[in-house]
Parts: structure tokens; C-alpha cells; sequence
């Protein structure tokens, strides 16, 4: 059951960073201005922005998704099994690995020289806590048809911030 949640969690992730690439990048309409300001030399972060990308992917393919994964797969099978206090439990812990899977994102952007790229990664870290904290969002999973569905769309939510850097 572990390897269907985790593979499930995998391929909504796939799909959100497939769906991520394909959102018009909205930062191409200022860059106009910006270019009449030539006088004054602009930062390239494109290597550490790299760099902060590859650790963020590092952390969505790790053992902080994994753990959150384990987490919800346990959530369904609890309910499933109309196991309450246990499903309550599981519910929390995967609240708990949602969070620590945000601060980690949160520190290898913090760490980024691009502050925008900064405050993408502060938008992901208050949009993964929100959901951790959200009893609605746990309550939609029943089935694992029901994970791929909602994890998707939360990953989706989650990533947006980022996806202009990291596509």
C-alpha cells in the first residue's frame, strides 16, 4: 500500500511540475522597462537560482515527502478501516510532515541570492502550512483515487510560487 501512496505522490508531483511549466511566465511583461535601465548592472542569479532549484527537488524526491506520503497513505487506510482515533493521529503527523517539508523547502530558498525567489519560497512555506492546518483538505482523502485528486491540486498550490524559477 505504501509504494501505490508514494507512487501516487510521485505522479501528482510530476503532473504539477509539468502543469507548472506550462503557466505563462509573468515575469517577461516587466523585463521591458528594466531594459532602459542599462546603466546600472543587473544581478544574475541564474547559477544559484540553479542551485536553490536542484535542492527543492532534492527535498520534494527525499525523505521529507516520502514521510508525508507514508503519512497519508496511513490517513486513507485508518479511515478505511474506520479507525477514528487512529485517522485523527495520522492526520496530525501528516500535518506535522507537510510543515517540515515547507521549512525545508523554505531554508534553501531563504538561503537564495534572488529575492524574489525569496519571497516565492516564503508564499510556498505559507501555503503548505496553511494546508497542514486545514482539516478540509485531509477530510477529501478517502481513496487513493481521492489522494492522487487532492494532492495534485495542493502540490499545484504549494509549487505555483516557485514554478517561475524552477520550471
Amino acid at each position: 500500500m505504501r509504494r501505490i501512496i508514494l507512487g501516487a505522490t510521485t505522479g501528482a508531483l510530476l503532473l504539477t511540475g509539468s502543469a507548472c511549466g506550462t503557466k505563462p511566465d509573468t515575469a517577461a511583461a516587466p523585463a521591458a522597462p528594466a531594459a532602459t535601465v542599462s546603466a546600472s548592472p543587473s544581478a544574475d542569479y541564474t547559477a544559484d537560482t540553479k542551485k536553490v532549484c536542484g535542492e527543492i527537488d532534492k527535498i520534494l524526491d527525499g525523505k521529507k515527502m516520502e514521510k508525508f506520503g507514508e503519512e497519508l497513505g496511513k490517513l486513507i487506510v485508518f479511515k478505511q478501516a474506520n479507525s477514528t482515533a487512529s485517522a485523527k493521529k495520522a492526520r496530525t503527523a501528516a500535518g506535522e510532515k507537510l510543515k517540515d517539508l515547507a521549512k525545508a523547502m523554505n531554508e534553501s530558498t531563504a538561503a537564495a541570492k534572488d529575492p524574489e525567489l525569496k519571497a516565492a519560497g516564503e508564499e510556498s512555506l505559507q501555503a503548505m502550512t496553511s494546508t497542514a492546518e486545514d482539516d478540509a483538505f485531509f477530510a477529501k482523502l478517502k481513496t487513493v483515487k481521492d489522494l492522487d485528486k487532492t494532492l495534485e491540486s495542493g502540490i499545484t498550490e504549494w509549487l505555483t510560487p516557485l514554478a517561475p524559477f524552477c520550471a
